[in-house]
């Protein structure tokens, strides 16, 4: 006969936590819409079909000016900063009168495609965490972590908290430490597609006396311009378009910003799929020696030049805020 197999702790059923977790984002409001009936002879009112009908309302207008709470997670974007609020809330019933829960501490951090990050939790003390939680209450930190990469990003939160038993003579009679962790996993998509074209325009002459009475040195030019494409769910606001030279270049803008005194020329709106076209002039500084060196030795090696990074600021249509650098972008192969 088979000797019976000895019960393990994994077979043994779990006993709930007295602590439990729950993780909101934080994101922005959104404006109510309403869908708003003709004008017809009818004994319906045409403030019926409306999210918050009063006196002042545009009845034709399918914008209210009440704010609505996002209704789901939402989309999330690389070079937005992502937050959540994370709330340890004590589970125990006003019944149970023999557990307390003290010592409450929640650890998080960001699992990203590339490396883990640990989180600083806001605020980073809190009363809770030495003095415990009572029946119905919660220890509430909030998060913030700015997305740079595309892909799955996990958000993993530890809890630990001490559970103590009360005897009869209201003294603790046992206790001990209890911890879980839970995961949440979301997927940072791009808001702007960036793709650029550097094209060599031809070199500047100046005079260079260490050459002589006849001497000239060639300085380099080219023509840098970007694509930007919104490949997001909502429209954005380019507020700003930076070129980064790398020296010994210098960069000049030749978008909507030279023309600051224009009262009418703002930053620009991209509608989900449209496009902007950017474009700069970037120029080798006379007289410049910085990064000099770097620039010839790329040139006879690899036949381009890196010009510099690109940095693009833009907000969301509640005024979220978004950013995001490129890397080194290059000029075309020498042939």
């Amino acid at each position: 006969m088979a000797r019976p197999r000895a019960a393990s702790g994994a077979d043994a059923p779990k006993e709930p936590h007295a602590v439990s977790l729950k993780v909101l984002r934080l994101s922005r409001p959104s404006l109510a819409h309403q869908s708003p009936l003709p004008i017809a002879n009818t004994k319906i009112s045409n403030k019926a079909p409306l999210s918050f009908p009063s006196i002042d309302s545009d009845d034709q207008f399918i914008l209210t000016p009440n704010l609505t709470l996002p209704p789901a997670f939402g989309s999330v974007y690389v070079g937005e900063t992502f937050a959540c609020t994370l709330s340890a809330n004590n589970e125990i019933t006003v019944d149970e009168t023999d557990r307390v829960v003290t010592s409450v501490r929640i650890v998080a951090e960001m699992q990203t495609p590339s490396s883990v990050a640990s989180l600083d939790l806001d605020p980073a003390s809190d009363s809770a965490q030495v003095e415990g939680l009572a029946t119905g209450e919660s220890l509430q930190k909030i998060v913030r972590y700015d997305l740079k990469e595309e892909g799955n990003h996990i958000l993993a939160v530890s809890v630990s908290y001490t559970e103590t038993r009360i005897g009869q003579d209201a003294q603790a009679a046992s206790g001990r430490v209890r911890t879980f962790r839970k995961l949440y996993q979301f997927v940072a998509q791009p808001c702007l597609s960036v793709r650029t074209k550097a094209s060599e325009l031809p070199p500047l002459e100046v005079d260079n006396k260490s050459l002589g009475p006849y001497g000239k040195s060639r300085l380099l030019r080219f023509a840098l311009e970007a694509q930007l494409e919104n490949v997001g769910d909502g429209a954005v606001v380019v507020k700003q378009t930076r070129l980064n030279p790398k020296a010994p270049f210098k960069s000049v803008s030749l978008n909507w910003d030279t023309s600051s005194d224009d009262p009418e020329i703002g930053p620009p709106t991209l509608n989900p799929r449209d496009v902007l076209q950017v474009a700069f002039l970037v120029e080798q500084e006379e007289n410049r020696h910085e990064g000099l060196e770097a620039l010839q030795k790329d040139l006879r090696k690899e036949g381009r030049a890196t010009l510099g990074q690109l940095s693009i600021e833009w907000r969301g249509a509640m005024g979220d805020k978004g950013f995001l650098t490129t890397g080194n972008l290059m000029s075309r192969k020498r042939t």
